[in-house]
């Protein structure tokens, strides 16, 4: 998630963006990064605010002793946010990998960021809960991952707070990056996941689609086997990549600079526009019908998204 973070500016500009595909669905968790916060008009939030959504929003950390400290939430979107009912998700990570390595391994330092991180929604009485994205830990970490879980979500429940978090697919997937979430496909450690169906091809791989209807069904079976639907959120990207001949990183492509070249190039195939050109290849989601039918066929929370802005 956090490699887009740093384009947030290019669409600051954008003052109101279509989300019909978003809106239709009856609940919908939209990440966000924290700039967009602060520098979008109220109208712009007025017009996401629809009653079911969750809000998750980037630019929370964990430092090197388990302390947490992070972005706040404008008193106008608090307050435009009560009104409709909207959930508030902090989205936490570590400073750096090696700081998650380090606190992670610690016995000591796992409760204090428990401490702390019981302080923090203290502080801060309307979050929802937390939820917790920690990438680019390997295998190693998995159990240790598993046992700061252990020890926070009874913490949280006493204060009425959920537990929510991100996790890679468990099947086709780096399983240097999917290994640090084997735990979660295991037992059930949260109250919410979020399914993070999206890089099944990116910057790191060969050319192919960003994400496919039948990768991403898998995976949430997978999930099935230990949550129960209602538990569990089926992430979808809100960008693609285009990879032109002869340059070695794809272009991001999304919906709102990329609809017409995705429809003009591309052919919708389960889900997503499949594009191929002269000069290279890539895809972008563009309509969300198949994934919402198959997200309310089998019950699950609804469809989450990265992220606002794409």
């Amino acid at each position: 998630m956090k490699i887009f973070s740093s384009l947030g500016s290019i669409f600051t500009c954008v003052i109101c963006i279509s989300l019909c595909p978003l809106s239709a669905q009856e609940n919908g968790w939209k990440y966000t990064i924290s700039q967009d916060l602060h520098s979008k008009p109220l109208a712009y939030w007025e017009n996401v605010f629809k009653p079911g959504t969750t809000i998750c929003f980037t630019g929370t950390y964990i430092g090197k002793n388990g302390e947490v400290s992070g972005t706040s939430v404008p008193s106008a979107l608090q307050t435009i946010g009560k009104k409709n009912e909207i959930r508030w998700f902090p989205l936490i990570t570590f400073r750096s990998v090696a700081i998650g390595k380090k606190v992670l391994s610690s016995p000591e330092l796992r409760k204090t960021l428990v401490r702390n991180l019981e302080f923090y929604l203290e502080d801060h009485s309307f979050y929802s809960g937390i939820h917790l994205d920690f990438e680019g830990l390997g295998p190693e970490h998995s159990t240790h991952y598993k046992e700061l879980l252990l020890e926070l979500q009874p913490v949280l429940k006493k204060k009425g707070k959920l537990l929510t978090l991100a996790i890679f697919p468990g099947q086709e997937f780096d399983p240097k990056l999917s290994g640090f979430h084997s735990a979660i496909y295991k037992e059930n450690l949260a109250d919410e996941i979020v399914l993070m169906a999206y890089d099944l091809h990116s910057p790191k791989t060969t050319p192919g689609p960003v994400t496919e209807f039948g990768w991403a069904k898998r995976n949430t079976g997978l999930l099935l086997k230990i949550y129960k639907p209602e538990q569990i959120w089926l992430g979808l990207p809100l960008y693609g990549y285009y990879w032109k001949k002869d340059l070695k990183r794809p272009k991001i492509l999304t919906q709102i600079s990329d609809k017409n070249f995705a429809i003009q190039h591309g052919k919708e195939k389960e889900g997503i526009y499949l594009i191929r050109t002269e000069t290279g290849e890539g895809s972008l989601i563009l309509d969300l019908k198949l994934w919402g039918e198959y997200a309310k066929n089998v019950k699950l929370k609804g469809l989450a998204f990265w992220r606002l802005g794409f």
